[in-house]
């Protein structure tokens, strides 16, 4: 299993900052309740974190291939759809039915994706007990507007700058950085059927060399065409998650130094 280089080093702060009595009410919550929130929402972030890796280790393991052969030709021996195994988990998936794919596609994005949605919540309520900023929100984005307002110039809010990306106006750009694409695929795959969101290859397109899954194009940039490689599933994803994880351990260093530098918190 994962974990954040920067976790231990927060929670630890802040038990440190409640030994000596420097927690102060946060967001409607007492001291007591504010540090427990925290003391749930970073194990519950790295759960998330875990969880997302797991689906990762699914997609790359799935022999997609075989199945999308057995369109024209199903054979009654049993191969796994996805076989992997790591140090903690060994997992393999058969199906009796080809077109069965479809579905397990579905389920590994969409836990994926949702997994990877869920666990910035977490850190946006991290950030708003941290900074005493918004009672029941959960898009960063307006976080890092009030800490705009708090703290201009302050590293935590140029790197939520730098995570979300930022239109002209100022607003979420929905197609401006992998983190907002993966929110629109997430959205989507919560309303839309598989196939419009995911490129399958038809037979004739079986004997290309790297035979791959694609998401829709829709989900770039219109004016910049993503490369081909851009827009297959296990590329992108992998880009992802290694953003999302980093910036997750980042934020973390960041809010441990503010506390450091406050000696209090909220910050």
């Amino acid at each position: 299993m994962v974990r954040l280089t920067n976790e231990n080093n927060l929670l630890q702060k802040i038990e440190d900052l409640a030994a000596n009595g420097k927690l102060g009410n946060s967001v409607g919550l007492t001291a007591q309740a504010a540090e427990a929130k925290i003391q749930k929402l970073i194990p519950t972030t790295r759960q998330r974190i875990n969880a997302a890796r797991f689906y990762l280790d699914a997609m790359e393991n799935m022999n997609y291939a075989l199945y999308l052969e057995s369109q024209s030709s199903f054979s009654e021996e049993q191969k796994p759809l996805i076989d992997f195994s790591n140090s903690d988990l060994q997992v393999q998936i058969n199906v009796s039915n080809p077109d069965t794919f479809l579905l397990i596609v579905f389920i590994v994005l969409n836990g994926f994706f949702s997994n990877l949605i869920s666990l910035e919540d977490c850190v946006a309520k991290t950030i708003n007990i941290t900074y005493d900023l918004l009672q029941n929100d959960r898009h960063s984005y307006k976080i890092r507007q009030k800490l705009e307002n708090k703290i201009p110039n302050g590293n935590l809010t140029v790197h939520l700058l730098t995570f979300h990306a930022i239109d002209r106006n100022g607003k979420p750009d929905k197609t401006g950085s992998a983190f907002n694409i993966a929110r629109e695929i997430r959205n989507q795959l919560v309303h839309d059927d598989i196939a419009e969101i995911v490129f399958f290859p038809t037979l004739s397109l079986l004997g290309l060399p790297h035979l791959g899954l694609y998401f829709n194009n829709l989900f770039f940039p219109p004016n910049t065409p993503p490369k081909h490689g851009d827009t297959e599933i296990i590329a992108f994803c992998k880009n992802v998650y290694q953003k999302t994880f980093d910036f997750v351990d980042e934020c973390y260093r960041l809010i441990r130094d503010d506390l450091q530098h406050s000696g209090a918190l909220p910050v």
